[in-house]
């Protein structure tokens, strides 16, 4: 069985080759920029990264175009003026996909589906695919079909452009978080990168009698996370490090009579999550703009922004104004990341990705700009942060 799968995948690559060549020539006919280069896909040899990861169409104006080195588009259709104006500042736009698991070993399917991918690719004039897999996998034998699925999309791309781009988001650590017990050494070894996803930390917590709130994204899980990829062999180079613009809020401290605006502890209650009782399911998410706007709110009574060493990470507390309980809320801000670009860049990681771009207030340059640079920090001489549409 193994054989045939092999098999397969080879005969497939090579068919699908054949068919897209033959198409490539028409398509490029339609090219909406003014300048004919920009509609083919960059041809840029391997380098650091800064990855944004997009789900506002509208939004790129506002982009710092000279920070940024891929996008992974995440809704259905690109506005024209963006293919043109990322390929003018060299940065990749790349599709966002998932597939679904129960078809791993569907062979008709998956050759429908990879050349769909291709279609939608040159279509659009765009660089390549980012996976967001993140189903449950505890079966090896899916996990290998997940990997086969992998190589046979990353061969028959690069054989038609060997500049096109796989990547592949996965957990903050390989230790089958969420169980997605993935073979990761067999997806970095067939695709370009991995994004090891450093937020939603507490989507699991064992070993806690009583729940309680706690950072999304620390910097001492994100370095176990990835000295246990390293350890499977990954190299650092194949690893991108994503952090969070987006925090949560857990509402109604369980502490009784105790809890108030100086709370350090916030007992929530126990929402299970694959297996485990305590989850970051008892808060919801919210992205960084709105966090800003709630502790600058006049009317709501809020604590300071506190400081907790252990997980370097802000966090803060307020009187919710309709229910009169005591909320807590856990977020990132320049200094947290910076924390986590500073590691990233101490371990030779291949840069650095956001989930996700959109999650600013582009028109509040005081507290969006430093979330930029804190990330675009990772570059040892970043370039003038002046946006690319003034």
């Amino acid at each position: 069985m193994r054989i045939i799968s092999l098999l397969f995948l080879i005969v497939f690559v090579v068919v699908v080759v054949q068919s897209s060549s033959s198409s490539s020539s028409s398509s490029f006919s339609g090219c909406p920029c003014d300048s004919s280069y920009l509609c083919e896909p960059l041809q840029i040899a391997p380098r650091q990264e800064f990855l944004g990861f997009s789900l506002n169409s509208t939004q790129y104006p506002n982009y710092y175009w000279n920070q940024l080195t891929t996008l992974a588009i995440f809704y259905e259709t690109i506005e024209d003026e963006l293919l043109c104006i990322a390929h003018e500042n060299d940065v990749r736009l790349v599709w966002g996909t998932t597939f679904p698991i129960e078809n791993l070993g569907n062979s008709s399917y998956i050759e429908e589906w990879i050349q769909g991918q291709i279609e939608k690719v040159q279509s659009t004039f765009t660089d390549g695919l980012n996976f967001d897999v993140e189903s449950p996998i505890t079966d090896p034998t899916i996990a290998q079909q997940y990997t086969e699925l992998v190589s046979a999309t990353n061969k028959a791309f690069k054989a038609i452009n060997p500049f096109y781009q796989i990547s592949i988001d996965v957990a903050w650590s390989p230790s089958c978080i969420d169980k997605r017990c993935y073979d990761y050494a067999g997806l970095a070894s067939n695709s370009d990168f991995l994004v090891a996803m450093d937020y939603d930390e507490r989507s699991q917590v064992f070993g806690e009698k009583v729940c309680t709130a706690g950072a999304n994204s620390s910097p001492s899980n994100a370095l176990a996370g990835i000295n246990n990829f390293t350890d499977l062999g990954i190299s650092t180079d194949q690893l991108v490090m994503g952090l969070p613009w987006y925090g949560y809020i857990y509402k109604n401290c369980l502490n009784g009579d105790e809890a108030g605006l100086e709370t350090v502890v916030c007992e929530i209650e126990s929402v299970p999550f694959r297996g485990a009782n305590c989850s970051d399911a008892a808060g919801s998410e919210y992205d960084y703009s709105y966090l800003v706007q709630l502790l600058q709110d006049q009317t709501i009574n809020s604590s300071l922004v506190q400081w907790n060493t252990e997980w370097q990470s802000p966090y803060f507390n307020y009187i919710d104004p309709i229910t009169g309980n005591v909320d807590q809320v856990w977020f990132d801000n320049p200094q947290s990341l910076s924390i986590k670009v500073q590691l990233a860049q101490k371990l030779n990681l291949r840069g650095v990705a956001v989930w996700n771009i959109d999650f600013l207030d582009f028109s509040d340059q005081y507290n969006s700009r430093p979330m930029w640079d804190a990330l675009a920090s990772f570059f040892p001489q970043p370039a003038s942060s002046e946006q690319s549409l003034n």
